[in-house]
């Protein structure tokens, strides 16, 4: 279709929207130009493409975009001057492009005035435009919903960007940051602060952090200020600014450090606490509770430190160690009740302290104390020491508002070489105080043949039980002679042990023994049922008139001891008035009110009691008169000195005649001896010298030879 418009372009040629969609993938610019009247919008693109009714292109546009556009078209041909509009094109694909127009209009005064201008394709510049747009929405968006202050100043120090939240640290006070400085938005101190961080900034282009505190207590902020150069290109233009209220964290921060403090605090107090729980506990697991001493596990731990020192000479040993025994510590029990006896305890650990403050020393239980010497110079050193310490010991305890003395042994033993264990020195130093204990010392150092000696004491231990059964044991009898008469009394039944690897073992090796471990009741009436049994025949003819046997203490304990007697005296015939029920002082006093019921008993059925080893014991004219005695025996060991010194054994004679009771003299050996018994009045003797411990069918042969002698 042609227009018949004058104006209209010589190119009669009409486009369509396909043919500008065309066009515009090939250029991305087209000229154009339109005359005042003129509907047809011509193109070209260096040669005439053709034009298109300007009401198909402008309907392209959204309203919008077309009514502004026909106005401006309309003002530039009226007024002149210069168009520039873009707006979105729509194709007849639907594609949308985004064109710009731009035009002039030809001067006045020629041909009718026209626009001439440029079609352009501004669709990726657009885009790009409006991602920067949204970007630049977010990045506000972003900066507002912050909480951190952020600007920029320039490096006048103006604000040339900020978000809202710096307002919060700034006081502006039209509302307005942008070309303010710190001094106009901010108090002196911030102010202040602020431009240090700035100038440092600008003057080494690298960054600065810091934190400062503001206001009172009540309104007290602390702020942490982040500065970052700014630059534009190469050009170092300002300062980026991060400013965050960090009073709560700090807040906080003092809270926990304030938490903190207190909790390290406790547990600091908990951590003493516990230390001192468990310097307790220490304590109790190497102290002795009674006596406070320090106990068997702190000696064992003194004991391994002693033995890691450096190695001495050959003739000095790394340390000796004295094992302390109380003697008959029972007796303190007995007398004083078990609070007497821990009280006795008490004081002898502590005068053992007193006495050695430099030596190390612990309880190992019961009445056992045990004392380490180091630095011994020469081992007779710890011999001379522990008499020192056993005649300080010895002096009086008071008890219960009395003065107690007791008795005690000490064993020595010397750890030679670092191999040395605890256990075997303790089993020496026990074995040299056993040793003590049977002899007249008190004090003995261990020495090697001891250990067979234990190892004898240990069989005995085991083999004693049953040795009766076996066969292994049998009894021997002493005759018991009238002194002025010169006529046989009777004969003491004494029990012998042959035993199989040791051979013949003495009672005073093992009836000890057997009293610790409750066999001796069994052993004594075994020995009366022997003794019966074998002397009957020589009571029955006259030939003897008694039979001696010796009765341990536990018998007392016993519910039924007299009647034990009978039961055996029935089953051999042996009549009650031919025993002699020998006891000893000490038995008597440990159990005096039952061993008198039973003892006054069996004197009432027709036996007769005698008291052994008399003078060994509590002696006393009270004890002999409460005693249901027919007999006392005089110890050997008067016996033995009465030629040199008569006045012990006159005394015991002078005083059992007064109180009508008989006098056995044992142990003569003599001839002095006996005639100074005979001469101070004894009635009745018995020993090595008249006759040794024999067998029942060597009695037999004795007793015809002493009548024959007797005769002649």
């Amino acid at each position: 279709m042609r227009s018949s418009d004058p104006e209209a372009s010589p190119n009669p040629h009409l486009l369509t929207l396909e043919d500008i969609e065309a066009l515009l993938s090939r250029s991305a610019v087209l000229h154009w130009e339109i005359g005042a009247r003129s509907r047809i919008m011509n193109l070209h693109d260096g040669d005439d493409v053709g034009g298109i009714q300007t009401e198909d292109l402008l309907a392209c546009l959204p309203g919008r975009y077309r009514s502004l556009a026909v106005r401006s078209m309309i003002r530039l041909f009226l007024r002149g001057g210069f168009l520039d509009f873009e707006g979105p094109l729509t194709l007849a694909s639907g594609k949308v492009l985004w064109v710009q127009l731009t035009a002039y209009r030809t001067l006045a005064g020629g041909p009718p005035p026209k626009l001439r201008g440029l079609l352009r394709d501004v669709t990726q510049r657009h885009d790009e435009r409006t991602q920067l747009l949204e970007q630049r929405g977010l990045l506000r968006a972003l900066m507002e919903q912050t909480l951190v202050g952020i600007s920029i100043k320039d490096r006048q120090g103006r604000f040339i960007l900020s978000n809202s939240a710096v307002r919060d640290f700034a006081s502006p006070r039209d509302g307005v940051l942008i070309g303010k400085t710190n001094a106009d938005l901010f108090q002196q101190e911030l102010a202040q602060f602020a431009a240090q961080l700035d100038q440092s900034v600008l003057a080494t282009g690298e960054a600065a952090v810091s934190e400062i505190d503001l206001g009172a207590e009540a309104n007290h902020r602390s702020l942490m200020i982040s500065k970052l150069p700014y630059w534009q290109g190469e050009q170092l233009s300002g300062t980026v600014t991060f400013t965050v209220d960090v009073t709560a964290r700090r807040q906080l921060e003092r809270q926990l450090t304030q938490h903190s403090a207190e909790l390290e605090a406790r547990v600091r107090e908990r951590t003493a606490e516990l230390q001192a729980i468990n310097d307790r506990l220490h304590y109790a697991a190497m102290h002795d509770t009674l006596t406070g001493l320090p106990n068997r596990t702190q000696l064992a731990e003194w004991t391994l430190e002693l033995l890691g020192r450096a190695p001495c000479p050959d003739d000095q040993p790394l340390f000796g160690l004295l094992l302390i025994d109380l003697d008959h510590f029972k007796r303190i029990n007995d007398r004083f009740g078990h609070l007497g006896g821990d009280s006795l305890l008490h004081a002898l650990a502590q005068r053992l302290v007193q006495s050695l403050p430099a030596a190390r020393i612990c309880r190992l239980g019961g009445d056992e104390f045990v004392v380490l010497l180091g630095d011994l110079n020469d081992p007779e050193a710890a011999v001379h020491i522990a008499e020192e310490l056993l005649t300080e010991l010895r002096r009086p305890f008071t008890l219960d508002g009395r003065e107690v003395q007791i008795g005690m042994s000490i064993g020595v033993t010397f750890a030679w070489t670092r191999h040395a264990r605890l256990q075997d020195l303790l089993d020496e130093a026990d074995m040299a105080m056993y040793t003590e204990k049977r002899s007249s010392r008190h004090v003995r150092v261990f020495e090697p043949w001891m250990r067979e000696r234990h190892r004898l004491l240990q069989d005995i231990q085991d083999d004693l039980p049953g040795a009766a059964e076996r066969g292994e044991l049998s009894v021997v009898f002493q005759p018991v002679v009238d002194l002025r008469r010169r006529k046989v009394q009777g004969a003491e039944a004494l029990v012998r042990w042959r035993h199989p690897r040791h051979g013949l073992i003495g009672p005073a090796e093992f009836i000890p023994v057997a009293e610790t471990q409750g066999y001796i009741t069994a052993i004594d009436l075994w020995v009366l049922r022997e003794a019966a049994r074998q002397l009957l025949p020589l009571i029955r003819t006259g030939q003897i008139h008694q039979i001696a046997v010796n009765f341990s203490a536990q018998h007392f304990s016993t519910p039924d001891f007299v009647g034990r007697i009978q039961a055996v005296l029935r089953a051999t015939g042996l009549p009650l008035n031919a025993l002699v029920v020998e006891i000893t002082e000490s038995m008597f006093m440990e159990n005096h009110q039952t061993a008198n019921l039973a003892l006054r008993e069996l004197i009432r059925l027709g036996a007769s009691v005698a008291a052994d080893d008399f003078g060994t014991g509590y002696s006393s004219l009270a004890y002999l008169q409460r005693l249901p005695l027919r007999t006392i025996k005089i110890d050997r060991s008067f016996v033995a000195t009465s030629a040199q010194h008569t006045g012990i054994v006159r005394s015991i004679v002078e005083i059992a005649h007064t109180l009508n009771l008989r006098v056995v003299a044992e142990g003569i050996e003599t001839p002095a001896q006996l005639g100074v018994l005979r001469d101070l009045g004894c009635d009745f003797g018995q020993g090595y010298l008249i006759a040794r411990p024999m067998s029942v069918d060597d009695l037999s042969v004795w007793l015809r030879d002493w009548d024959a002698a007797a005769l002649t």
